[in-house]
Formats: C-alpha cells, sequence, structure tokens
C-alpha cells in the first residue's frame, strides 16, 4: 500500500514539473512576441507615411522580398518591405514555426494590429484576442499601433 501513495505521489510531482516547463515555455514565447510587436511598431511610427499608406501590411504566411536600404536612402515603401523582411527573419529566429499578420485594425483609419501566432507548448491554446481569428492551435498576440 505504501508503494501505491509513494508512486501517485511521484507521479503527481513528475506531472507538475512538465507542466511547469510547458508553461514557462509558453511564457518565454508570449514575451518574444510582445518585444517583436514592439519593433514593429517602432519602426512603423518612424515610417510612418508607409504605415499611412498600408506598406506594412503583411497576410498570414506571407515573406516580403527584402531590399537594400543601407547602401543609401529608400523610400518610404522600400524601406516597409525592408522593415518587415528583417522582421520576419527575426520572428523565424524567435520563435521557429510562428506566423505574423499585420493589418488596418476596424473601424479606424489611423491605427494597425500586429498578430504573431505560435504553436502553444501547453495542451491548449489560449482563447484569441477579443474580435480576432487566430489560427487554429496557436496561441496569438496582438498589439495596436496608433500612427
Amino acid at each position: 500500500m505504501a508503494m501505491l501513495v509513494l508512486s501517485a505521489g511521484i507521479g503527481a510531482l513528475a506531472w507538475t514539473q512538465a507542466r511547469h516547463l510547458a508553461d514557462g515555455r509558453d511564457s518565454a514565447a508570449r514575451s518574444m512576441a510582445v518585444l517583436l510587436t514592439e519593433d514593429l511598431a517602432d519602426r512603423m511610427l518612424f515610417n510612418r507615411s508607409a504605415t499611412a499608406s498600408g506598406d506594412y501590411q503583411l497576410a498570414w504566411g506571407e515573406r516580403p522580398a527584402s531590399a537594400d536600404c543601407r547602401s543609401g536612402p529608400c523610400p518610404g515603401s522600400t524601406l516597409a518591405r525592408a522593415d518587415l523582411s528583417a522582421w520576419r527573419d527575426a520572428l523565424a529566429q524567435a520563435l521557429p514555426g510562428s506566423d505574423a499578420h499585420v493589418f488596418a485594425a476596424a473601424g479606424s483609419g489611423r491605427q494597425m494590429g500586429i498578430a504573431i501566432a505560435w504553436r502553444s507548448g501547453s495542451t491548449s491554446a489560449l482563447p484569441p484576442p477579443t474580435g480576432f481569428d487566430c489560427p487554429a492551435q496557436r496561441n496569438c498576440h496582438v498589439t495596436y499601433v496608433p500612427f
């Protein structure tokens, strides 16, 4: 009987430890998503005219072509594509298997949304932010940027 109780206790401890590890990975992924959305928001605010023109919009799964804006000046739309390309590369390195969507916020002509979706380490993903469609079986972080 003592062995049965001991086995159950050890099993419960192992399950708790595994749960904490998965939650830690999810917290780290969410923190990285917050940092990456802030990075793109700063780029968008620096290039307001391209943001207002919709040049920063990005569909789920879209990979913008890179542009070289280091060797010389770039117009706003080219800088936006260069920013998105570099940002998508950083996203792929920081959160493998993740995806992103940059969109004009509904009902506001002066606001953009930045969404990052990643696979959750837990058994169930968090509910998507209100009014936003997150890809299935993914966690999402959404930030809105007024410009």
